[in-house]
């Protein structure tokens, strides 16, 4: 009786753990598609950064949808930049990037602490761009970081694994989940967060920038 009971309590288990961690199934970028930047730099190292290992995959969940990436920096300093990079094989779409507070992975819904229409952004291909926020985000050290395209086949582009930072096996779509690729390719998305200097960075950056004008004043 304890033994079926037992039997009966692990299938449970593995019943509730399947359907928390849904299989889906990203698509591959054609080849030869090259990444795009529009141009912008940091001028702060990133405190969290997944933007250097493509896998040449990307995963569209169709028009509206909202597919957010858990992101867990190195600091809890407000953000003043995201990057993020996506593939649209047909059109250029409207993008809203949302922020979600990651009080713990399996903890959803998440609450909301910003949004931000990005407009229609670039045409299609593969493209990366770097948010510069209207003013500095007041975040926690661990979000969830979103977006949603207008048009149903385009998608963000899946990296691995993160260089700053770090990123579960895992994301979230329209605030529910979590949800994951099985492990190939993993369920990261090439994302990047830069935060507001520091006093101390600020300083060392005015300070060379007082330097270059010195410079300049004796070479003149």
């Amino acid at each position: 009786m304890f033994r079926t009971l037992l039997v009966a309590l692990l299938l449970l288990g593995t019943t509730a753990l399947a359907t928390a961690q849904i299989r889906l199934t990203a698509r591959p970028v054609p080849a030869g598609v090259n990444l795009s930047n529009n141009g912008l730099i940091p001028q702060v190292a990133p405190d969290y950064s997944n933007t250097t290992g493509p896998t040449g995959y990307y995963y569209p969940a169709g028009a509206g949808a909202i597919v957010a990436d858990d992101v867990h920096r190195t600091t809890s300093l407000p953000i003043a930049q995201i990057s993020f990079a996506y593939y649209a094989p047909t059109a250029a779409p409207n993008v809203t990037m949302y922020i979600y507070n990651n009080v713990g992975d399996f903890s959803l819904p998440a609450p909301l602490i910003a949004s931000y229409n990005l407009g229609t952004l670039a045409g299609s291909g593969v493209w990366a761009y770097t948010v510069t926020l209207p003013s500095p985000l007041t975040a926690p050290q661990d979000l969830w970081i979103g977006f949603s395209f207008s048009t149903t086949d385009a998608g963000l582009l899946i990296y691995d694994p993160p260089t700053v930072g770090t990123s579960h096996n895992l994301f979230t779509l329209n605030n529910a989940g979590p949800y994951w690729f099985g492990g190939n390719p993993r369920a990261n998305f090439y994302l990047e967060t830069v935060p507001v200097p520091e006093p101390a960075s600020l300083l060392v950056l005015s300070s060379g920038i007082m330097g270059l004008f010195a410079l300049r004043r004796r070479s003149a």
